[in-house]
């Protein structure tokens, strides 16, 4: 495995702060990493000699939208510190060897208001070694955006989004690691949606931790790694760049982040789409991005800026249905039945405000892309792996030139296993970004 250096792309140095002037640093960022992608586009990769491995199983595919147990029924709890547990109970069906918890904790908001979030707890039944066992906190892929979605609810009960994350999960559980992932604000517990607002995602994936430290005995408290794949490779990467400031106790060794879903280029791509006269399957993850941004940012954007009366009138599909479930049904139309053409400003500043890396991580993060993705653009990771490396991280990078978004996850399992022993054991990070 080697490093890919990718085109310069220079990025502004700024604190973690949400002000305006680190958004335009930020937007800065997004406009050359643009740059970078189109000249990308039109250039070949360098490539590694490794097998494809095979896609998902056909039951990991989330076509399941789960009712809701009374379990999740919460409100009226007064606000709490974050990472407060509020509850929790055993996961009946867990696999040999390992015991399951669905719980709910305290997290906060955009504004920093406090929210109840959700989650699965995993861990092996064998004795912790000395110091209890290394955490990883899980940050799920898209399942939705709303109630049913959330991966806590039925985590094997198969084609539900829960046993896709399983699928995820218990791979790390059998290397020895306990286990925590979020469902995410307004995925099982109630709340507004959050998908792909980045801040939230990320306080949510540090707040889980904290639960767990609150809550099992049986954890090594300085030993923590941040996983995501797709959305969760997005909410890892945030995750990963608030902890100095939003969790500055935990100790958390680094960020494994595969074929994350970025945003820079998400309004021009979908502006391209328009044009289309053929169904998109990218017209349903536009649609959660409408119901949560416009929930997020009340102020800033509403369904009717971004959505056509049919897209209107097919809301209530988001706000129920999960998986290909949901997607599907914008498969009856091209993407300009229910998306707005032109794409409108808001949706360009708020891909902008939920994209990372103008400002340095301060942990080390391993990175994978398959070449073959059609869910995310590869060359878009490219570029934000120069990024990176641009704003002073430490990044250790690996494409798969055969695989797909589903098989990478596979394919790198052996490497990023041995990349996230390497930070628990304190060995220093690989750090492919010495190379640009």
């Amino acid at each position: 495995m080697s490093e890919q250096p990718v085109g310069d792309v220079a990025t502004p140095e700024s604190g973690p702060e949400r002000s305006r002037s680190v958004w335009a640093a930020i937007a800065i960022a997004v406009i050359l990493v643009g740059t970078v992608l189109l000249a990308l586009l039109a250039a070949p990769s360098q490539t590694l000699n490794v097998a494809a491995a095979p896609a998902a199983p056909a039951d990991t595919n989330v076509t399941k939208s789960p009712d809701i147990p009374a379990f999740y029924n919460v409100r009226d709890i007064p606000a709490q510190l974050p990472g407060t547990l509020v509850k929790s109970e055993l996961v009946p069906g867990s696999p040999e060897g390992t015991k399951a918890y669905r719980f709910i904790y305290h997290s906060t908001d955009l504004n920093d208001a406090g929210t109840l979030v959700s989650g699965v707890f995993i861990t092996p039944t064998t004795s912790a070694p000395e110091g209890g066992f290394p955490l990883v906190t899980y940050a799920h892929g898209t399942t939705g955006a709303n109630r049913h979605c959330g991966i806590s609810l039925t985590p094997f009960e198969p084609n539900t989004p829960g046993f896709q994350g399983m699928s995820q999960i218990l791979p790390l559980v059998q290397e020895g690691y306990a286990v925590v992932g979020t469902d995410y604000q307004g995925m099982g517990a109630p709340g507004d949606p959050s998908y792909l607002v980045g801040q939230i995602e990320g306080q949510n994936t540090l707040d889980a931790v904290r639960a767990v430290h609150n809550w099992q005995q049986n954890i090594n408290k300085d030993e923590t790694i941040i996983w995501g794949h797709s959305q969760g490779g997005h909410s890892a990467a945030f995750a990963a760049q608030l902890a100095p400031t939003y969790a500055p106790e935990l100790s958390i060794q680094g960020a494994a982040v595969l074929a994350p879903g970025l945003l820079p280029s998400l309004p021009l791509a979908v502006q391209g789409l328009l044009a289309g006269t053929e169904p998109s399957g990218q017209t349903g993850f536009v649609m959660l991005i409408a119901a949560s941004w416009s929930a997020t940012y009340p102020d800033q954007m509403s369904p009717e800026d971004i959505l056509t009366p049919a897209g209107i009138a097919k809301l209530p599909i988001v706000n129920r249905l999960c998986g290909s479930e949901q997607s599907d049904a914008f498969m009856d139309a091209p993407m300009s039945t229910y998306v707005k053409d032109p794409v409108p400003a808001v949706f360009y500043d708020l891909a902008t405000q939920n994209t990372p890396g103008a400002v340095k991580t301060q942990m080390p993060i391993v990175m994978v892309q398959g070449m073959k993705d059609t869910t995310i653009i590869p060359q878009l990771t490219l570029a934000f792996n120069k990024l990176l490396c641009q704003t002073g991280n430490t990044v250790d990078f690996h494409i798969y030139p055969d695989d797909v978004h589903s098989s990478v996850v596979v394919n790198s399992r052996g490497l990023i296993q041995q990349w996230m022993q390497g930070r628990i054991d304190g060995q220093p990070a690989p750090n492919g970004c010495t190379n640009q």
